[in-house]
């Protein structure tokens, strides 16, 4: 095993070099390999047993046989030409020599006398002392305070890296024995020999537990085969179990744990812990679930109920474990999803007989482990909370007092499944219901959980069109999140919030909560692409605002999803529909609205419909498709507010700028316009005043519009005008066009044609569809011959047809006839 990074540690110049760590990691082949090496470059080294170093020691205090009492009792030339002159070396007349002396105990965990040892090494400069030993040596203690230079290597240090596998034993060194080991060598080479991993697994395990284990004391020993229940090994369970920070040091210098991560978790090698686990089975069977316990109800009390749930699923208490929910089911399915399905799933029978309230995990666990994450998964879990949850919560409302954590687990649920069920207002309610609840309970209850219910108010509001109060209550939230560490809670509150403020057109606020959310991302788990969804729409509209199509595109991409049924679908129909209108295919945009639509039936004036009837709009508008974007405005009303902006641009785009004008300027400075339909408008307002000779007012427009652009950053806006009128009102203005906006193509049809009917000509057209000729649509309309052909040639050259067969597809496309 090659291992040039310890041969350099060796090389360093010392007194005393001490390798410290658990048999079969390599430290007699490293020392043999370093000694050879300064055996070539002309040191005399000398291997040893203690024994050796024993008669050393009695020789050169005088005590034949004896043991020295003290170190001063012992002349450090003597010692040292006693030390030289007992091992395999060079002899040298019980005088060290001038050349460097290596000496080698390899086995060094009984050495005695460490002092006088470290005595005789500062009387001597030349002599180097290499130690070998399984455990903390004293003799390294006794050299700092004899102010001799000394090197250590402890176990953590002597684990092989992967590398090093590799350039040992290429393919066979896999990563998986690398994991399971840590780089532990000897273990390491039984698995690779074995015939089968099991039977690799197996071999390491026993040696470990015949050799490893048997060479620690009492102490190291108990407190490793209690925390070999652990993994990862907790603060917590460093406490329960009693290592205090001595114990724990010698611990990691043996090699039983290894540094915490960043998160100040320790670990083990897991074949080390595969033996201990086995050790404390065969030799206190009832130990490990009387651990267990004890490690799950200190974590529970630490707010750790990820590690907590699995401790109490391997103890078997079912009672704990379902107490374990009912306090942190909410975070348990949010933050440890997987711990959840560790703990909940497959559950037996008799568990959920004896725990009823083990039934609504287990489905959920059932659930996390068989869907794909993403919406199917939510669905799933809305379906199983009816199913097991909701006459829990009724049972639960009928007993007074203080709401139970059971009772605040399960509302919490029951607002994800209204929101989900589309009782937006419910949601809104039972939020605002569970923040109040929550409310002076923070020592009590999951850090995050207001933040998370002021943020189901936030959601439940933005589905139901409440843009400004959405806006409230998830600023509201993030507020009440913890400023600690990211969290995917306060990361899916700044992706919300930066929606809000993109689909609104507020470009600026829009990326300041795009970049909190990137600050604040975490590991989701299943709610990734909950998480990630409101973000990658926001970053898409304003990537659309700023002409920048590629990224818009890719940020499209990956807000779609498998279902099409997303809780936000109106939101990826409406920035799919922004992104159509200036790079891509208003037609295909049209196609893929209908079949949002068509998936997601939405209750008649919700939010959905209204998003839905504004890109059908403006993409009909941009295919110039007059007459039926006309029918639908007209079928909104007067009071729709989404038809604004729509019906101001069907008057330009049919060349009616007074109505244009008209419909703009009402609407522009309405308190509930966003800031995004605001700069359309002044643009509609400005171009169809220049239209009608009015210069004053379209320049007067045309720069509160580039005003209110350039402070969001937005360069989109510009291409909505006809390029001719917009060039003439820029440069009017004196305002410099960004070379994206000279460049892009214009999203609407400068004008385009609408086809009107008289009331007459619409009843023939109607007729049309049943009779052939024009005596049947006379008989049928009670109307004369000649007066039903004069209404045909009328209605043929409005919509430039030569026969009943044109006449009627033209009219189709035209949206004249619906059926």
């Amino acid at each position: 095993m090659p291992r040039a990074r310890l041969l350099d540690r060796l090389n360093r110049p010392a007194a005393l070099t001490a390798i410290v760590g658990l048999p079969g990691i390599g430290k007699t082949a490293l020392v043999a390999e370093w000694a050879g090496r300064r055996a070539a470059a002309g040191a005399t080294v000398t291997w040893l047993d203690v024994a050796d170093v024993r008669a050393a020691l009695a020789a050169a205090a005088g005590v034949p046989g004896g043991v020295p009492a003290a170190a001063g009792d012992v002349p450090g030339d003597d010692l040292l030409g006693g030390l030289v002159a007992a091992g395999r070396g060079p002899r040298a007349d019980g005088v060290a020599p001038a050349a460097e002396t290596v000496l080698v105990v390899d086995r060094a965990d009984d050495l005695g006398e460490p002092d006088a040892v470290a005595a005789a090494l500062a009387r001597a400069p030349h002599v180097r002392l290499v130690v070998c030993g399984r455990r903390p040596l004293p003799l390294v203690a006794a050299a700092h305070r004899a102010g001799l230079g000394v090197v250590r290597l402890t176990g953590p240090e002597l684990l092989a890296t992967p590398e090093e596998f590799a350039a040992a034993w290429g393919e066979r060194g896999l990563a998986a024995v690398h994991d399971h080991t840590r780089g532990w060598l000897l273990p390491a080479r039984l698995m690779i020999d074995a015939p089968t991993a099991e039977d690799g697994r197996r071999a390491a395990a026993d040696y470990v537990r015949a050799v490893a284990l048997a060479g620690l004391d009492d102490t190291v020993r108990t407190a490793a085969l209690r925390l070999a229940l652990a993994a990862p090994i907790t603060p917590v369970h460093l406490r329960v179990a009693g290592a205090d920070d001595d114990l724990v040091g010698e611990l990691r210098a043996a090699g039983l744990l290894a540094s915490p991560d960043d998160g100040g978790s320790w670990s083990m090698p897991p074949v080390l812990r595969d033996a201990l686990r086995a050790e404390l089975a065969a030799v206190a069977p009832d130990q490990p679930a009387i651990w267990h316990r004890r490690y799950a109800r200190a974590l529970l009390d630490a707010g750790a109920p990820g590690p907590a749930v699995r401790h109490a699923r391997a103890a078997a208490d079912w009672s704990l474990l379902a107490q374990a929910w009912n306090a942190a089911g909410l975070a348990l399915l949010t933050e440890n999803s997987g711990d959840l399905t560790a703990a909940f799933a497959g559950l037996p029978a008799s568990a959920l007989r004896d725990a009823p309230d083990l039934r609504l995990p287990a489905a959920v666990a059932h659930i996390l482990r068989s869907h794909p994450p993403g919406v199917r998964t939510l669905q799933a879990l809305v379906s199983a909370f009816r199913a097991g949850g909701a006459q829990l919560l009724r049972a639960e409302e009928a007993t007074p007092g203080r709401p139970s954590d059971r009772q605040l687990q399960l509302l919490s649920m029951a607002i994800v499944a209204d929101r989900m069920e589309g009782r937006y207002e419910r949601a809104a309610a039972g939020a605002a219901r569970l923040d109040r609840e929550l409310t002076g309970r923070d020592g009590d209850v999951w850090p995050m959980h207001r933040a998370w219910a002021l943020h189901q108010s936030a959601q439940a509001l933005l589905l139901t069109g409440s843009g400004p109060r959405a806006v409230a209550a998830a600023t509201q939230a993030y507020a009440a999140a913890h400023d600690g560490a990211a969290h995917l809670v306060t990361a899916h509150i700044a992706a919300d919030l930066a929606l809000l403020h993109a689909a609104a057109g507020a470009t600026v606020d829009a990326r300041y909560w795009l970049d909190v959310h990137e600050r604040q991302a975490a590991p989701a788990g299943w709610l990734e692409y909950l998480v990630r969804l409101p973000a990658h729409l926001a970053a898409a509209f304003v990537a659309a605002d700023r002409l920048d199509g590629d990224t818009a595109r890719a940020q499209l991409e990956r807000a779609e999803d498998d279902t099409g049924q997303a809780e936000l679908w109106p939101f990826i129909v409406a920035a799919q529909t922004q992104y159509a209108l200036s790079f891509g295919d208003p037609l295909l945009a049209l196609d893929a609205a209908e079949r949002y639509a068509a998936r997601n039936p939405a209750p008649p004036g919700g939010l959905a419909e209204r998003i839905v009837d504004r890109c059908r709009a403006e993409l009909l508008l941009a295919l110039g498709e007059l007459n039926r974007a006309g029918t639908l405005l007209r079928e909104a009303g007067p009071d729709a507010w989404w038809a604004r902006v729509p019906l101001a641009r069907f008057h330009l785009i049919a060349g009616d700028p007074a109505h244009a004008a008209h419909a703009a300027a009402a609407a522009a400075w309405e308190p509930d316009t966003t800031l995004r339909d605001r700069i359309d408008l002044l643009l509609i307002e400005a171009a169809a005043a220049e239209a009608l000779g009015a210069a004053g007012t379209a320049d007067r427009s045309f720069g509160r519009a580039a005003a209110l652009a350039a402070r969001t950053g937005a360069l989109r806006p510009y291409t909505l005008l006809p390029t001719e009128i917009r060039d003439v009102l820029a440069k009017r203005s004196g305002i410099v066009l960004d070379p994206a906006v000279l460049a892009a193509r214009p999203a609407y049809p400068a004008r385009a044609e609408l086809v009107t009917l008289s009331e007459r000509e619409q009843a023939v057209l109607r007729a049309l569809t049943r009779y052939e000729d024009a005596e049947a649509i006379s008989y049928a309309l009670v109307m004369a011959p000649s007066l039903v052909e004069e209404q045909l040639r009328s209605l043929y050259a409005r919509l430039g047809a030569t026969g009943r067969d044109s006449a009627l597809l033209r009219a189709r496309r035209l949206g004249l006839l619906t059926g």
